[in-house]
């Protein structure tokens, strides 16, 4: 009686008409062959050739036994080969007790165990003798006799004929309508051209290769009408009706290359890699008034650019509305067979394609990344082939959030007043991925039934708006640096400004005393100096770029540097009665190789808070000295400020060095500061790899200690005193004769002066062009060398040095030119060197520089 209503439910699957009915008839005789058995479970498992694995597609299960083809979709052919030999051979498998194979089939007995099956039945499925997978069934209750199992047998070989002939009539029914299909595309086509040439005036059929033209369509108005007896159905040479048309009707200036565009050649290197080729001209107007047309070309063969359809029509309108709006116009696109390019251009943005019946919670695969737009006739439960795809291809960070997304029993809902949802996610090879759900169909009342998954990449796109984000945030972060770096250097100004200020003040009140004035003027300019390294400091256009401090250590003298700190906070200068005192002892080694800029920072804020914050009458003291490294060619220079002022308050110094941070304090409310004095000491102490500490109570003053490790420079004693050189420098350009270009007078009488002091003449060239002419008809040997404005009216001194050098005076090529200039850039030194300039010097002038270099070219 089971046998025979096996073979009953064999006769009904033979009548299914497609894959639905087909797939409804399985399901019920695998329920017929798990009654038959009283098995747990029965399925199929399909066989995937290309893959290698075998695909559960069908599952039927007894009452309360737990579905596996969700935890079990695929299983590899690595994990089951001793039956997969069997299957191939046609043998099936009847196992009474699992124990009993677990040395034969080792690989088998795992999925087995893991599944808690304890005997089982699997046959295989054939179709022409070739495997196309196998039915098994779980923990069967029968005695497999003889006939029974070759029954199970003739259900595989049936079950693979009657799938595969389903298969194969749908495939025919799928060609037929493609067939189908084809001819109704045809009739478009024939329907479109004639459509198509309403749009023009005239139309050609043009053999390139034979250089023939057959007329289609030519209204009696154009210009083409006139040459010759050109009628439709005779065929005339194209190269020279191009010729013709061209000299006799083209305006020259709008198509200067119309010959060229035309040609046979260019048409058919154009059509090689683009589908059509448009051009543009103006003519004298014709019949019909018109003058501006595009001529518009088209392969009739994707395989051959040889023979071309060539249609010319008037666009005044399109011109006109073109000036009119000053917006570049959009071209028409051509009608053609809109069907494949759809496809054609969808394969290319979407890598995969998935059709989805929402209702049956089927999927079918339409398109993949290894067979592009055609079916791959890849199918099953969309729900699991959703999990799959986001498990394979999602990163793990990203897979929460596309779980939700792909979860298909809310996709309706979601889907119930928008046509097409996305979400972007990384994928697991680093790429972006676009993942779209579009509504395919509708029922009665609006809600999805049917939709389309696809998959597209984005990475391109996604680095563009990564890119432009990084750009926009470097941009903020560049213009940030420079305004912290330009307050930084300003704030750092005022201290040796004020001294300059004072010293100014304090000379002109001492008029009648020559030694005060002195005195003065020695303290203006060594705070000018200082001033002059700040402002050389803020010009560093790498500095001003990333808005960091950069060392630049050079030869420094630590006792020149007290010196220094000690003009710019000369007692004088301070008017409410404060002691201040500078301590500079035990200095064993005065020549260092530091950024001795960056220490008068360091110093000279240190020095302005104590004496900002101490009260008149209080004490301010400066005390710098040496320690000894053992083993080192370095020592430690170490700074003591002490003060006896308001204090500092303990929980305020963990954030006393932040930058813009004052302390609350009633104390220091009326005391004008920026909050960046010590925020640039510890800036610049952590570049110098230094040290800082703090000692301070409320009231009873601070003590700041700043220890720095510097390399020192042993120097011998005729070296030290630097006279040598220098008196030899000076003695060496007594009597020499300079032209000086420069147009401001002022400050060619300072130059003059500092020359006049040092045994050296001059005469003044009041812009470059007089500088050129002076050298151009002196005597051979008048000048020892020119010194050399940049910015001058009339002339330039780039300019004038290149006139120089190109003279045929017999000095022209040998004579030093020095420029002695504002500008201290890269680019102005770069731009020196090229005009032939020997050196540059920047203002204001140093003239022991001026006279060293001097020195250098004393013949």
């Amino acid at each position: 009686m089971d046998n025979f209503v096996i073979l009953q439910q064999m006769v009904a699957i033979d009548r299914a008409q497609n894959r639905f009915e087909l797939r409804a008839s399985i399901q019920t005789l695998l329920r017929i062959i798990g009654s038959c058995t009283s098995s747990e479970r029965v399925y199929i498992f399909d066989w995937d050739e290309t893959d290698n694995v075998f695909r559960n597609s069908y599952e039927w299960c007894g009452d309360n036994v737990q579905p596996w083809i969700d935890n079990l979709q695929s299983v590899d052919s690595a994990d089951m080969p001793y039956w997969l030999e069997a299957f191939e051979r046609g043998d099936s498998m009847i196992i009474d007790n699992v124990e009993d194979v677990k040395d034969l089939m080792p690989s088998e007995y795992q999925l087995l165990v893991m599944q808690d099956i304890h005997s089982e039945i699997a046959f295989p499925i054939f179709y022409k003798d070739q495997l196309k997978g196998f039915i098994g069934v779980d923990n069967p209750h029968i005695d497999s006799s003889e006939s029974f199992i070759s029954l199970l047998g003739v259900v595989g070989g049936h079950l693979g004929n009657v799938r595969e002939t389903l298969r194969m009539t749908e495939l025919l029914e799928q060609r037929n309508n493609s067939l189908e299909k084809s001819l109704s595309d045809l009739n478009r086509e024939r329907t479109f051209m004639s459509v198509l040439c309403t749009d023009y005036i005239s139309v050609y059929c043009v053999d390139l290769q034979n250089d023939s033209l057959e007329p289609l369509k030519l209204d009696p108005a154009a210009n083409a009408a006139h040459i010759h007896d050109i009628k439709a159905g005779k065929t005339f040479c194209y190269s020279e009706l191009i010729g013709q048309y061209y000299e006799k009707y083209v305006i020259k200036e709008s198509a200067p290359d119309f010959t060229e565009i035309l040609s046979a050649e260019h048409i058919q290197n154009h059509l090689a890699t683009h589908p059509k080729l448009s051009y543009r001209y103006r003519v004298t107007p014709n019949a019909a008034g018109q003058e501006n047309f595009e001529a518009e070309i088209f392969p009739f063969s994707a395989a051959s650019s040889s023979r071309v359809l060539i249609g010319f029509k008037q666009i005044d309108e399109l011109v006109s509305f073109e000036q009119n709006s000053r917006r570049q116009l959009q071209e028409a696109l051509d009608e053609a067979n809109l069907n494949n390019e759809i496809i054609s251009a969808i394969s290319k943005i979407y890598f995969s394609i998935y059709r989805i019946d929402l209702t049956q919670d089927m999927y079918e695969e339409v398109s993949s990344d290894n067979k592009v737009h055609r079916l791959t006739g890849r199918m099953g439960r969309a729900s699991s082939k959703m999990k799959e795809l986001c498990h394979r291809f999602v990163v793990p960070e990203y897979q929460d959030k596309i779980l939700d997304f792909f979860d298909l029993s809310t996709i309706a809902e979601r889907l119930h007043t928008d046509e097409t949802i996305a979400m972007d996610y990384l994928a697991n090879d680093g790429n972006w991925h676009s993942a779209r759900f579009i509504v395919k169909k509708r029922d009665a009342l609006g809600n999805v039934t049917n939709i389309l998954y696809v998959t597209r990449l984005i990475s391109e796109q996604k680095r563009r708006e990564q890119s432009w984000m990084l750009l926009a945030e470097e941009a903020n972060k560049a213009n940030e640096a420079k305004s912290e770096f330009l307050s930084k250097m300003a704030h750092d100004i005022r201290t040796p400004l004020n001294a300059v200020m004072g010293f100014a003040d304090i000379a002109k009140r001492s008029l009648g005393d020559p030694s005060k004035i002195d005195d003065c003027l020695g303290k203006l300019r060594t705070s000018g100096a200082y001033i002059e390294q700040l402002v050389s400091n803020i010009l560093d256009i790498t500095n001003l770029e990333n808005g960091r401090q950069q060392l630049k250590p050079c030869e420094t003298s630590v006792s020149e540097l007290c010196h220094t700190l000690n003009m710019v906070f000369d007692q004088a200068l301070m008017n409410d009665g404060l002691n201040i005192t500078f301590n500079c002892h035990d200095i064993y080694h005065d020549c260092i190789l530091a950024d001795g800029l960056k220490l008068k920072q360091i110093y000279s804020n240190l020095l302005s808070n104590s004496i900002k914050f101490t009260p008149g009458h209080g004490d301010v003291g400066f005390e710098l000295y040496e320690e000894t490294i053992p083993g080192s060619d370095k020592i430690r220079l170490v700074a003591r400020i002490s003060d006896t002022g308001i204090g500092i308050k303990p929980e305020y110094q963990a954030s006393m060095f932040n930058k813009f941070s004052r302390e609350t304090d009633t104390r220091i409310s009326k005391v004008r500061g920026s909050g960046l004095g010590l925020a640039i000491v510890k800036e610049l102490v952590d570049l110098m790899q230094g040290t800082i500490t703090v000692q301070s109570n409320p009231g009873g003053g601070t003590i700041i200690e700043v220890s720095i490790d510097v390399p020192y420079i042993i120097k011998d004693d005729l070296w030290s005193g630097q006279s040598g050189d220098s008196s030899d420098a000076e003695s060496l350009c007594v009597g020499m004769h300079l032209l000086v270009a420069e147009d401001n007078e002022l400050n060619y009488e300072v130059v003059s002066e500092l020359l006049g002091m040092n045994g050296i003449s001059c005469e003044r060239a009041e812009d470059g062009s007089v500088c050129v002419d002076m050298f151009s008809t002196s005597a051979a040997g008048t000048y020892d060398g020119i010194l050399m404005d940049l910015q001058m009216p009339v002339m330039d001194g780039i300019s004038a040095s290149y006139a120089i050098r190109k003279l045929e005076h017999p000095d022209a090529q040998n004579i030093p030119i020095i420029a002695i200039t504002a500008n201290t850039f890269a680019k102005d030194l770069e731009r020196c060197r090229l005009a032939g300039m020997n050196e540059h010097l920047s203002k204001p002038l140093n003239i022991r520089q001026l006279i060293s270099i001097l020195s250098k070219f004393k013949k």
